[in-house]
């Protein structure tokens, strides 16, 4: 029997996903674990706007934009909602992921969005390999509206969900590498 386990970080769009994500490997690393994949935090222009989303190896800490938003540019790959991709750096994300499963305690795939669930790209190459246990610990960040359409893709791997609110982003880190790890 497999015995992988896909954590999944949920809530609602700019709660904290992310953040809380990059607390668990900032935990994971602290504790002697490996962790690899992919996080994307928001790029903010100064006002605090969101104007795109960056690309972060964890291992590396090599940074590409993946995306950003349509009134800004347009980056020529693939595009949904306000954003247009980079389908560059889309295949560096998913050769960075790729390059985690092994060896690695734990792999972060940050996100899986509507990209991947409706359109079929940007990381969406990532899901079989989960899917089939390829990892033994994943941590996956999605947004609460597609988080049953995800589960459905995931299948019968073991699957822990971690919503994510204002009043518990600060405690859940610790909490939910306790039970992925």
């Amino acid at each position: 029997m497999n015995k992988a386990r896909i954590g999944l970080i949920t809530g609602p769009v700019g709660v904290g996903k992310t953040t809380v994500a990059e607390r668990v490997v900032s935990l994971a690393k602290r504790q002697g674990q490996v962790c690899g994949g992919l996080l994307a935090p928001a790029i903010k222009d100064g006002r605090g706007e969101k104007m795109g989303i960056w690309g972060v190896d964890i291992r590396t800490g090599e940074r590409r934009t993946l995306g950003v938003v349509h009134t800004d540019r347009d980056l020529g790959g693939p595009a949904i909602g306000p954003y247009s991709f980079d389908a560059q750096a889309l295949a560096w994300a998913v050769m960075v992921i790729r390059s985690a499963f092994r060896p690695c305690d734990l792999v972060v795939v940050d996100e899986i969005g509507k990209l991947e669930l409706w359109q079929g790209v940007g990381l969406a190459s990532i899901l079989p390999r989960l899917t089939a246990g390829e990892a033994a610990r994943s941590l996956i960040v999605v947004r609460d509206s597609l988080l049953a359409e995800l589960q459905v893709r995931l299948g019968s791997i073991q699957q822990v969900v971690f919503e994510v609110s204002e009043e518990n982003r600060m405690d859940l880190p610790p909490r939910i590498l306790e039970r992925l790890v």
